[in-house]
């Protein structure tokens, strides 16, 4: 699709759900959201566009930082992948609509561009963009998607060094991986990382198969969605009832990760 703000979506929901569940860590000092939308706004006066300055409202967000929380989690939502069809106004299910950016009115000032008017939005969005981040938080970053680029580096460098680098994590993974094979899943990677997306993986790559378009919403009423999410929350079980030992420990590094980056970062994606 050609709006940015979709692609947008797609780059922060796609990830892991441990990435969908993180929440941001409280700034040090006043929220900078705030002043980065008024510099945003006003430099896209000046460049002859409408910009409504728009802080996205903070949502609940699950606890994912012990083995514990994550049990009730999938429970519920399985790994994280079609609880968004059958639970569309549910915060916690990940669903575009029931996103804080869903209440965005920028969003209708876009809609309302032709192809030509919208590439000049965006350019000037992007400069503005570019000077609330150097002004406000005194990085180099050029847009909103190279705001998610960076995160999701920063968390890749963090998970190799203190979740991928941790011995006994990669002990637990092999059991972990041991046990799976034993109930008939195949294993690619006993890499801690890899292993704690791949049931996640498996049904995102189901989901893509269903649509007409990779990482585009399916048309599925929360009744058609139930049975994938049924068999999505078995799946989840039965990994997490595998891998016990390695979540317990993996969970509160990977949300200590998470805060960290987010607190970093957060700001740069509105969040």
């Amino acid at each position: 699709m050609r709006r940015v703000t979709w692609l947008l979506s797609l780059a922060l929901l796609s990830g892991c759900a441990a990435e969908q569940a993180a929440a941001p860590a409280p700034t040090k000092g006043p929220d900078p959201r705030p002043r980065m939308e008024q510099i945003k706004a006003d430099c896209m006066k000046q460049k002859g566009f409408k910009y409504i300055a728009f802080v996205s409202p903070e949502q609940p967000k699950p606890d994912l930082s012990t083995y514990e929380a994550i049990k009730v989690y999938r429970q519920k939502y399985g790994f994280g992948v079609f609880a968004q069809y059958v639970y569309p106004k549910d915060p916690l299910s990940g669903s575009i609509e029931s996103s804080p950016d869903h209440g965005d009115p920028n969003h209708e000032l876009v809609w309302k561009l032709n192809d030509r008017q919208l590439a000049s939005y965006n350019k000037a969005k992007d400069s503005c963009y570019q000077k609330a981040a150097k002004e406000v938080l005194n990085k180099e970053v050029g847009s909103k998607l190279k705001g998610v680029i960076l995160l999701r580096d920063a968390r890749k460098q963090l998970e190799a060094a203190e979740i991928d680098g941790d011995t006994e994590l990669v002990g637990l993974a092999s059991a972990f991986a041991d046990c799976l094979v034993r109930k008939g899943q195949r294993m690619s990677t006993t890499k801690p990382t890899a292993l704690a997306k791949r049931g996640e993986n498996q049904f995102f790559d189901e989901a893509d198969k269903l649509g007409k378009a990779p990482n585009e919403p399916l048309d599925l009423t929360p009744a058609q969605a139930r049975p994938y999410l049924d068999r999505e929350v078995k799946a989840a079980m039965e990994d997490l009832e595998c891998g016990k030992d390695f979540y317990t420990r993996f969970a509160p590094k990977q949300a200590s990760i998470n805060t960290r980056v987010w607190a970093e970062y957060g700001p740069l994606l509105g969040r």
